[in-house]
């Protein structure tokens, strides 16, 4: 039996094992310490598992958790994480009458390392010492008692076992189609062979069945005895190749000392200084988790896929599987993009091989070695791809993979742990956009429905928009317009469940009427599937990754935003221990509501930053880490599952998280080391040093990246695949000011009709906005305005178009006056409608009318409206037009009539108007509105641009297409939230270069508003303008002024 008393038990749970504890000459792999969650809080615990990194070859020992007292047999291939070993090998000493095919011991002395197992059997006087390659593995064992024989029982669960005169052959059966093979080859040929199954020993050398064993008999002399052996999923004789190819003649201590050199290199991609002990442990035995799947189970360039029941020639490129994606896509996916893209890459191009294999060409969702179990909910295996491909992951087809990920996402049912094809509740979402509940006592009628796992309406609706906005940005990138509006729209179905009057997610019945009574900590069924999804309604609440500012104000602002976080970590469960996680076991490691167990959860303390105060960020996750994540028996605080929680111990620790997969971007938290040094397969480094780091020196006071000042709490991917450092300046009192000057704003901007918006910045040093109707607001920042009036008063008001409107203004400041161009119509008046011009001293006005410039018969072009003057080598000229061209013409030097004699040119076809031009670099940038403008949440407008090196053109599309054929780029159009986007303003630059255009819109939400207006960040991308998204935002960070 194991000799442990109670102080050691104490000392294994609340200290560091002595072996780990050492700090002379440590190298990264001497910091893993796989025994660190090896007793669960409730669930599952951790696995210490010896394998290489990502290799096919893991095993770990068969037993209940840490405090199991009995090993079941020697493990030799682990195939399913937290099974049971495929085959089994069990030393026994003395007579073969009461053998087993699998034998428990009583042990002790084990130590556990990445790369290496020992352990004393201490009953059967057995002494263990295990080494592992890739494919194959190494097992010495040396009997230290006084038995006449020594017997090896080498096992299958279910299966066939033989012996060949040389080495034991035989495979396991496993789930699917799927079988594993082993051959074992001992040192030393046995003097006897017999079989097992049933319970009944023969003569015979190989049987077939469950636990079907052959053993193998020594005499006494034979002390010490070598066993090594290769696997495959292929056959048995590939198992052998493995084997030769890998340990054939080799010995152990080589073995291990290989495996420990590999360790090292990988785990020393990532290197820190400073810190405790206790942290880089953590920190390194979370790297080491990281690499435990996929695996890679290419062998001698072929593999067998379970996706089709097939073995496959690789082609030169690695096969891997068992991937829990929906665990291992928010953090351990976003890792390898940065320390191993080349096999993200090629995972990627794996995802790719199962959906061909497989029968309907879906995109996986939760791949394992047997396939793809389709576990869980959603399809978050679109996330891995355009998280990749925005981080410039490359060497794969997109548009076969968004074809998968589009079938997976519209053809297979969103019921959750289904493989069925979509039915009558994903028509319902498709239709409603959201997933409906039962009410209490309602019965299931949906054969799709897992009859345990529920619909999880709520998780379902949220993960899915997020998947949906996923594949819309993938659509965008191969120039799938329409694919990538109708997706984009439905990213925002999460809107659908949001409560106004309680802040939450909230499931709604087939009727569309919220479930009430209800209970957000405590809903109903096991895992609180009936609604959620293992986790309750206080972790849903924030489940919108894709488009946190929209959150924060349906939230109703930054503000209510950190209020609900802040009540999230302090809000009692509400009722005792024993009954919250009796229906909540995977919401273990609670502050508050808030669980620490469960992936939904990680990017939640990183919210505060969004808010404008990543200070809360910084102190929150320092508390999360050092009470959630320890060098100790229970720290980790629910289910690990194989790098999913622990890839946020390591990003959280390095001072950074991807709270958003998909979008190359980083929030910074808060690090846990003075420096680490990110050595990135460019040959490049990333550093983040923490100048003035303690424990208690938590909080950032300053930042710089790359030597200059950064006051942003968030960095982009490219700044750390390019290299570069990071320095931040840390104490022990907050700096709220640090990353959070750039507050969020909420679109819209405007909220009133303020059609046709043209903005200027005056010398007052306030911005002044002008819309059809000559409304003005006034404001200091673009985000926040105010009505101040009109620019006419009633006597003065333009007159010399009988019963029109004053429409699409256009402000300028000219020779010390403030100068407006303004378009005078009725309806339908296409020749009779024209542009004037009007002057005032103050921006505020009131304006003086100097009359009409043109009126349409008078110029010769219909419709002649939506002005827009520009200078040009101290020339000044008005460009103008709506729906019959696009024209230009000189105007005289005071701006206030055509030049004599000038004729006017076309610039652009038919298809637009409200035309502005901006010129940067070498171009002319010619911004256009296509489609309908007011037909409200009808309107089909959309901005558009061409660009030139000439102010007159000609404009062209990227592809050489021309304005005058009505060829464009798309900046900007409607989504789920706004519809007829478009007649933006002129193009603003904040203090930190960033350029910003305002727009009018119809609300959806609000349509009796009208066209309101719009502020959204212009993106430049290969010298061409975009909104992030091609799609108005419901908010974001605000300008800089």
């Amino acid at each position: 039996m194991k000799t442990v008393n109670l102080s050691v038990i104490c000392g294994l749970l609340f200290s560091i094992f002595p072996l780990f504890s050492q700090s002379v000459a440590k190298q990264p792999v001497d910091y893993v310490n796989p025994y660190i969650g090896g007793i669960s809080h409730l669930l599952v615990p951790t696995y210490p598992t010896i394998h290489l990194p990502n290799s096919m070859l893991r095993v770990y020992p068969e037993r209940a958790d840490f405090t199991g007292d009995l090993l079941n047999g020697l493990p030799l291939v682990v195939t399913s994480h937290r099974g049971s070993s495929a085959f089994n090998l069990s030393p026994f000493q003395g007579s073969v009458d009461n053998l087993q095919p699998v034998i428990q011991y009583s042990y002790d002395q084990e130590k556990i390392r990445p790369y290496s197992y020992s352990v004393y059997l201490d009953e059967e006087e057995v002494e263990v010492k295990y080494a592992v390659s890739h494919q194959s593995g190494i097992y010495e064992l040396q009997f230290l008692g006084n038995e006449e024989t020594v017997s090896l029982v080498v096992n299958s669960r279910r299966g066939a076992m033989r012996w060949d005169g040389k080495a034991v052959f035989g495979f396991q059966q496993l789930d699917n189609n799927t079988k594993v093979y082993i051959y074992l080859d001992p040192d030393v040929l046995p003097v006897s062979v017999r079989s097992f199954h049933n319970g009944i020993w023969t003569k015979e050398r190989q049987t077939s069945g469950d636990n079907a064993a052959v053993v193998l008999q020594y005499a006494r002399e034979k002390e010490n005895l070598t066993l090594r052996y290769g696997i495959s999923f292929i056959d048995e004789q590939q198992a052998k190749k493995n084997f030769e190819r890998e340990i054939r003649g080799r010995h152990l201590p080589d073995i291990a000392a290989s495996g420990r050199d590999l360790w090292n290199k990988t785990l020393g991609k990532l290197s820190v200084e400073g810190g405790s002990e206790d942290h880089k442990a953590v920190f390194y035995t979370s790297l080491y988790r990281t690499y435990e799947r996929p695996v890679c189970i290419s062998e001698d360039g072929r593999y067998f896929s379970a996706f089709d029941g097939k073995v496959h020639n690789d082609e030169g490129i690695p096969f891997y599987t068992d991937d829990w994606i929906w665990d291992t896509y928010r953090a351990t996916h976003p890792l390898r993009t940065i320390i191993e893209p080349d096999m993200e890459r090629d995972i990627i191009r794996s995802f790719l091989r199962m959906s061909e294999q497989m029968e309907h060409f879906w995109w996986p969702t939760f791949p394992e070695i047997t396939g793809d179990s389709r576990r869980m909910n959603s399809n978050h295996g679109v996330a891995t791809v355009i998280d990749a491909y925005r981080k410039g992951i490359r060497g794969y087809d997109l548009t076969k993979i968004y074809e998968a990920c589009k079938n997976a996402l519209t053809q297979k049912t969103l019921a959750p742990w289904s493989a069925k094809p979509a039915g009558e509740l994903d028509r319902f979402y498709h239709t409603k956009g959201y997933i409906p509940a039962l009410r209490e006592g309602e019965e299931e009628t949906i054969p799709e429905v897992h009859s345990f796992e529920k619909r999880q309406p709520v998780a379902v609706t949220l993960g899915t928009a997020y998947d949906e906005w996923c594949l819309a940005q993938i659509a965008k990138e191969l120039g799938k317009e329409a694919d990538y509006r109708y997706f984009l729209e439905k990213s925002y179905n999460y809107r659908h469940l949001f409560n106004p009057n309680t802040g939450f997610f909230h499931p709604k019945d087939k009727e569309g009427r919220f479930i009430e009574p209800f209970d957000y900590a405590f809903p109903g069924g096991m895992g609180a599937r009936e609604f959620y999804g293992e986790n309750n309604g206080w972790i849903y609440r924030w489940d919108v990754q894709h488009n946190i500012p929209d959150l924060i104000q349906l939230m109703g602002g930054d503000s209510t935003f950190v209020k609900n976080l802040d009540r999230m970590f302090s809000e009692p469960l509400g009722r005792s221990k024993y009954d919250f996680y009796a229906k909540l076991p995977d919401h273990t490691g609670n502050v508050g509501q808030f669980s620490m167990a469960n992936e939904p959860s990680l990017h939640i303390p990183y919210l505060y930053a969004y808010a404008g105060q990543p200070w809360k960020t910084q102190k929150r996750i320092h508390t999360l880490i050092d009470q959630w994540f320890r060098n100790d028996l229970m720290g980790v605080p629910g289910d690990e599952d194989g790098g999913g929680m622990t890839a946020f111990v390591v990003f959280s620790q390095m001072g950074f998280y991807p709270v958003t997969p998909g979008l190359p971007v980083y929030t910074i938290g808060s690090p846990f080391f003075e420096k680490t040094v990110i050595q990135l397969p460019n040959g490049k480094t990333f550093t983040v040093k923490a100048e003035n780091f303690s424990g208690d020196n938590k909080y950032i006071q300053s930042a710089k990246l790359n030597g200059k000042e950064w006051n942003r709490a968030w960095i982009e991917h490219s700044a750390i695949v390019n290299g570069g450092v990071l320095e931040l300046t840390m104490g022990d009192k907050a700096n709220v000011s640090w990353g959070s000057g750039l507050s969020n704003y909420f679109n819209p901007v405007v909220r009133s009709d303020a059609p046709d918006p043209s903005v200027i910045l005056a010398e007052d040093g306030c911005f002044y906005l002008y819309h059809t109707g000559i409304g003005i607001h006034r404001s200091t920042n673009l985000v926040d305005w105010e009505y101040i009036g009109n620019a006419f008063t009633d006597a003065g008001r333009p007159r010399w178009e009988p019963n029109a409107g004053l429409w699409a203004p256009d402000i300028n400041y000219i020779d010390g006056k403030y100068v407006m161009y303004y378009s005078m119509s009725v309806w339908g008046g296409e020749q009779t409608c024209g542009i004037g011009v009007a002057i005032s001293d103050k921006p505020e006005g009131p304006f003086t009318d100097h009359g009409k410039l043109f009126r349409s018969n008078e110029i010769g072009v219909q419709n002649s409206i939506d002005p827009f003057y520009i200078e040009e080598n101290a020339k000044k000229y008005l460009f103008w037009g709506s729906f019959r061209g696009i024209y230009g013409i000189e105007l005289t030097d005071d701006g206030l009539n055509l030049k004599p004699g000038a004729e006017k040119k076309q610039v652009a076809g038919t298809a637009y108007e409200g035309t502005y031009i901006h010129k940067r670099g070498d171009y002319y940038y010619l911004f256009g509105s296509i489609g309908t403008c007011c037909e409200g949440v009808k309107s089909t407008y959309t901005t558009v641009v061409g660009r030139s090196k000439n102010l007159w053109g000609p404009y062209v599309d990227q592809s050489g297409g021309r304005m005058l054929d009505n060829k464009h780029e798309i900046v900007l159009h409607g989504n789920g939230l706004f519809k007829g986007t478009g007649h933006n303003s002129e193009i603003f630059q904040d203090k930190a270069g960033n350029d910003w255009i305002l727009y009018h819109a119809f609300e959806i939400a609000h349509p009796d508003r009208q066209r309101q207006v719009l502020l959204d960040r212009i993106h430049w991308e290969n010298g061409w303008p975009t909104v992030k998204s091609n799609a108005p935002s419901s908010g974001a960070e605000a300008p800089e002024w």
